[in-house]
């Protein structure tokens, strides 16, 4: 598996050293979309803001994202309307025309290069066409300017299509760089290469603070924000409910052809298309093949079947990166963006966007930001019904095998205390051979290997770890325990 398109140009955030000993408004972890754009907004207000980053600055979903800025999300309001009910539809949809209303000024106010298109989804089949008629009515009861299609100018096949007009595409790598900028300019400091492993809230009501404790050294804040896709050191319901899933995307130089949009199919395997203009030229992105972390072998497969995709319906594309990327699908089907519930209030999680993070994070940074300085929230994800959970959960470790499912369930309660410790034995980047423990320092869960990606993947909650055993992303916060070194 290759590097991801965007990473062509890089960020170089200004060096912050880790602030030891330090007390500050607020410790933001995590260096992606959510994280920046909170601490921004926090800053603005005054507060003082240190954000901590495991990697560096978009080393996760944020820099490996198709970069679709969207209120059209596939069939996703139609979903969440099925679920929670139409209010619950509404003020998803309005929290993210918040994001995209939120892109559009950030846009023009930093210069970005972001590009408006329609988006589109559409569907291959009767059964898909049906599903997507449901998608069509929502948007019209929501009041949102939605168009029909029988058909499409396309090259590949489509049986309907709806279309939401004047969406958003940008570059995510040239976008973060502008949060770099726009935070350091109001006294945000980043500290890269800088893990958190520790969050312990301390005193009560006015007199509570956070120690936060990293591999870099110790400092205190009155609020933590965990913005790190899904909550890191949690071993709770939160992480729990949350479905890791990889997925996968292609980019390709071709010579045209495609008709400006960003498009997205509704039946499985997705398949996922927008274009990038770059210079004169356009790059042409197929994406799709999600599957949830740890569970599916011939992971190599996924790019194959992209750049057939590719072949057949664009003669001519050329093959230039493959890469994947991974979110995580609330059981509610609502991102979050609130207290975690040992905290005492003071620790805070932003994420589960199930793929559309980029118009979810600055609604949820929005939101925590409201909060934290007392005030109730412009918008906000809607409320879940119980009902609909029940319905969501069934799903939640359906494509794990049965044993794991049940073993995951009970891990949502308690950490398993398991009696054998597999090893498991793979080759580095450099060619080093290592030797790692296969259980994951989280919750215990058996290690599956990704050949693709050559990591050592979770499939309960979606930690990742290299060949010899470093933590590449996921609630975990330590690396596999290794046995090849004295």
């Amino acid at each position: 598996m290759g590097t991801s398109f965007w990473r062509r140009t890089t960020i170089d955030p200004p060096v912050a050293e880790f602030p030891e000993g330090e007390h500050v408004d607020l410790v933001v972890v995590g260096a992606g979309f959510t994280g920046l754009i909170t601490a921004l907004m926090a800053a603005a207000r005054g507060s003082s803001v240190v954000v901590l980053e495991a990697h560096t600055v978009g080393a996760g979903a944020s820099g490996a994202t198709t970069a679709k800025v969207s209120v059209l999300q596939g069939t996703r309001l139609s979903t969440i309307r099925s679920h929670h009910g139409l209010d619950t539809a509404r003020a998803y949809a309005e929290a993210n025309q918040y994001g995209l209303d939120w892109w559009a000024d950030f846009s023009e106010s930093h210069d970005l290069d972001a590009q408006r298109r329609r988006a589109v989804t559409f569907s291959r089949s009767k059964k898909g066409t049906a599903t997507l008629r449901k998608e069509q009515q929502t948007l019209s009861d929501l009041g949102l300017p939605a168009r029909w299609h029988d058909t499409l100018d396309v090259p590949f096949p489509v049986q309907a299509a709806v279309e939401l007009p004047d969406q958003m595409q940008i570059d995510p790598v040239q976008a973060l760089a502008a949060l770099v900028r726009a935070t350091a300019a109001l006294g945000v400091r980043i500290v890269e290469h800088s893990r958190v492993t520790g969050l312990k809230a301390q005193g009560s009501g006015d007199d509570a603070l956070v120690v936060v404790t990293s591999d870099a050294g110790i400092l205190t804040a009155r609020d933590a924000v965990l913005a790190t896709a899904s909550p890191a050191l949690d071993r709770g319901p939160t992480v729990a409910s949350m479905e890791p899933e990889r997925s996968y995307l292609c980019a390709f130089e071709f010579p045209g052809g495609l008709a400006e949009g960003m498009y997205g199919s509704v039946e499985s395997p997705v398949r996922s298309l927008r274009t990038v203009p770059v210079g004169d030229r356009e790059v042409l992105f197929v994406g799709g093949n999600g599957h949830r972390t740890g569970t599916v072998g011939g992971t190599e497969s996924k790019i194959d079947s992209l750049r057939e995709y590719a072949a057949k319906y664009f003669p001519g594309a050329e093959f230039t990166h493959g890469w994947s990327a991974q979110d995580f699908h609330p059981v509610t089907l609502l991102p979050k963006s609130g207290p975690m519930p040992w905290g005492r209030g003071r620790v805070h999680f932003a994420g589960g966007y199930s793929k559309w993070g980029l118009t979810g994070a600055p609604a949820a940074a929005g939101i925590m930001v409201d909060r934290l300085a007392g005030r109730e929230p412009r918008v906000s994800f809607g409320k879940p019904t119980v009902a609909g959970m029940l319905r969501t959960s069934v799903s939640l470790y359906s494509d794990l095998p049965v044993q794991l499912a049940a073993s995951a369930v009970k891990a949502a309660v308690r950490p398993p205390r398991p009696s054998i410790k597999p090893i498991g034995e793979a080759t580095g980047d450099d060619g080093e051979t290592c030797r790692v423990g296969l259980l994951c320092p989280h919750m215990g869960a058996a290690l599956s290997w990704n050949e693709a990606e050559r990591s050592w993947d979770c499939p309960w909650h979606g930690s990742r770890f290299s060949a010899c055993g470093e933590l590449l992303e996921g609630p975990a916060t330590s690396d596999l325990k290794r046995y090849d070194k004295n």
